[in-house]
């Protein structure tokens, strides 16, 4: 599992993979964008205390080494799907959309509910389709609100403030993660940290997307 790369101050070479547009239906599509390389590059000036402390080859990273993952699709008005394994997945940027978990026909799947913002229309199509396909047993996360207010506080501690980003990340073993990400350059990013969310249950999850549709 790779949660562990995503301390505060490791700094990775990344090209996020784009957005899929299309039609705004409300259907479940496949992840179609192959995964782009990231790849870590160093340290910053802020860091974590354990990385004060532990050098970076104890936690498996290596200079100018990928990190395997597998990346999911924002695709928005619909939910694009991976299935899980044999890596992570990653997938972002999030500004409020569900990710979720399920398990359908025997395969193991993550989702992107595709809200778009300030969007009425085109959520509570996606919303409603997600909640009448979910099977029992889906659980899922808001990794935007793992945050809170904290982004802005950790941005404020550069100078210049750096841009930030929330990734979600969902691990081979089901556990979820909201990942902020600060842009540091063409191309370059400075990791805020990782934090763990517990999943929200089927019946939550569902009653959430119909009430917010």
């Amino acid at each position: 599992m790779i949660e562990k790369y995503f301390q505060l101050g490791v700094r990775y070479r990344w090209q996020k993979p784009p957005n899929v547009d299309g039609p705004r239906d409300g259907q479940i599509v496949d992840s179609i964008r192959p995964t782009a390389q990231l790849t870590y590059i160093g340290l910053g000036s802020l860091v974590s205390p354990t990385l004060m402390t532990t050098h970076v080859s104890v936690i498996g990273l290596q200079m100018n080494v990928p990190i395997q993952h597998q990346w999911l699709d924002y695709t928005p008005g619909r939910i694009a799907r991976v299935p899980i394994g044999p890596y992570d997945v990653l997938t972002g940027f999030m500004s409020g959309c569900i990710i979720a978990r399920w398990t359908d026909r025997g395969v193991n799947y993550v989702g992107h509910v595709g809200t778009v913002e300030s969007d009425v229309a085109v959520n509570r199509i996606v919303k409603t389709a997600f909640a009448a396909a979910m099977p029992p047993g889906t659980t899922g996360f808001n990794p935007l609100q793992a945050w809170a207010d904290e982004v802005g506080i950790l941005s404020r501690r550069f100078n210049p403030p750096k841009v930030p980003q929330i990734c979600a990340l969902v691990t081979t073993s089901g556990e979820f993660y909201s990942v902020v990400m600060f842009i540091d350059g063409a191309n370059e990013w400075y990791c805020g940290g990782a934090k763990k969310v517990p999943p929200t249950s089927y019946d939550s999850l569902r009653t959430f997307m119909l009430r917010a549709a």
